[in-house]
């Protein structure tokens, strides 16, 4: 996973979505919005032992061949909303930065729901408007990457033009039957800033300090201004 995205901004995220995910045994696996496989197989290298079943869920055809090259598992073409696995088969479903690129996350997120198996778990992520880009948003009244074509939504801590409250994201959640169990942040620094951190520190004996104090941070109130939002919930009838 490092060699993948050595010295950029990336590294981090995934292994932060890894770490929380491998933090309880898993011997089902499903990660939806897989892409290149790069997170999964992350996810499998994190955890104690190797799971039994992985399975990996992606819209783009190249993608999952890539995937496919990388990790050993199942890898089906499919959306997010219309998930091709029975209900319950799965201890662990991942889900990274998928929700912003989605028309309808209500159907995803009960469709997510309906993969774990009493007790599992769903590691949720989506990026959000951090403290930088909130002030930007401020001086500019535009909200970066809203513009892109890919995303259909932000999220924010507070209310900004065309973006949805993390309020709202976990009213969401609760809609779907979840609960959520664990709330971090990552990169309490600016977006191009933490490029620069990352690569000045990740060769030297700082990077270990630098990145416990940014999970400090993303375990503090003030995790919901980050860039990325890592949370892991349960079904509620399982909890």
């Amino acid at each position: 996973m490092r060699g993948h995205y050595v010295w950029f901004a990336p590294a981090r995220r995934l292994e932060e979505t890894a770490r929380l995910a491998a933090r309880a045994p898993a011997q089902r696996v499903l990660e939806v919005g897989c892409g290149d496989g790069v997170l999964l197989e992350g996810v499998i290298a994190a955890l104690r032992a190797r799971p039994e079943r992985v399975v990996g869920v992606d819209l783009s055809v190249g993608r999952l061949t890539r995937a496919r090259s990388r990790v050993a598992g199942e890898f089906v073409c499919a959306s997010a909303d219309r998930l091709p696995v029975r209900g319950g088969g799965f201890d662990l479903v991942v889900c990274a930065e998928v929700l912003e690129h989605l028309l309808d996350p209500d159907a995803a997120l009960r469709e997510l729901a309906r993969a774990l198996a009493p007790g599992g778990r769903l590691v949720l992520t989506v990026p959000v408007v951090g403290w930088s880009r909130w002030i930007e948003a401020r001086l500019t009244g535009r909200v970066r990457f809203l513009d892109e074509q890919e995303h259909v939504r932000e999220f924010a801590a507070v209310p900004l033009p065309r973006c949805e409250t993390v309020a709202t994201l976990f009213e969401r959640i609760g809609r779907a039957g979840l609960r959520v169990t664990e709330e971090r942040g990552a990169y309490a620094f600016p977006h191009r800033g933490e490029r620069l951190w990352h690569a000045l520190l990740g060769r030297g004996p700082l990077h270990g300090p630098a990145v416990a104090l940014d999970r400090a941070i993303g375990a503090s109130r003030a995790r919901r201004w980050g860039r990325y939002l890592l949370l892991e919930a349960v079904r509620r009838d399982a909890a």
